[in-house]
């Protein structure tokens, strides 16, 4: 079963010049359930000026980097200095290495591409509240490459792909097996051959067992 939620946030933040995605994104918190107000901004200018104002509350943010004005990492410094406990998703159609990297260091707490389905979406947000930190599949693997050490290293000694390992990250965060193709864009079929590979190469017999031998080696 997939855990609760433990952030259930009330003042919401999107920065987001795209009227028409952000239109989508504030349909798909709506199909979440969360009774909570809704913040809008355009530009990042707009969302710095609402971010000094004293009577301003954000418990959670969703903002797109390319904005028209200036940089959304600006907009991240500026939440992390004034509320440096509420996460900060990325979600933008920038796949640089560059800039994954800086979204990152600035203090955003998952990265996801634009072009998603609403249901991948809702699940991704799920995600954040549940104090994890998504990052699409494609970015992910740059992470690995740049992380080069203990991760990489163990993954390597075990044989495991990096579809492999993301299906072992994502099963080890309490998703079920229909939730992980979601997230990963793939077939069931496609994680249930992962699992199975998972299973051989920890010599594991189930998906507990597995956890508990990838946290041991260092995979999570």
């Amino acid at each position: 079963m997939t855990p609760e939620p433990a952030l259930q946030p009330r003042h919401l933040l999107i920065v987001e010049d795209n009227p028409v995605f952000r239109r989508q994104l504030e349909r798909v918190l709506e199909r979440l359930g969360l009774r909570a107000n809704i913040l809008s901004c355009a530009t990042g200018t707009q969302a710095l000026d609402l971010l000094e104002l004293p009577r301003t509350q954000v418990d959670l943010a969703f903002l797109d980097l390319g904005l028209p004005d200036i940089s959304g990492l600006e907009v991240i410094h500026a939440m992390r200095r004034r509320f440096p406990e509420a996460p900060v998703l990325v979600i933008s159609v920038i796949d640089s290495e560059r800039t994954l990297l800086a979204a990152i260091r600035a203090g955003a707490r998952g990265y996801v591409l634009k072009g998603q389905s609403e249901e991948n979406l809702m699940a991704t947000i799920e995600d954040v509240m549940r104090g994890n930190y998504p990052i699409s599949p494609s970015l992910a693997r740059v992470l690995f490459k740049l992380a080069g050490a203990p991760m990489a290293a163990a993954a390597q000694e075990f044989g495991l792909s990096p579809r492999e390992l993301e299906t072992l990250r994502l099963i080890s965060r309490g998703h079920s097996y229909d939730e992980v193709a979601s997230l990963m864009g793939v077939a069931l079929s496609t994680v249930q051959s992962n699992i199975r590979n998972l299973y051989r190469k920890l010599d594991a017999h189930s998906q507990v067992q597995a956890v508990s031998k990838a946290r041991e080696a260092g995979l999570l």
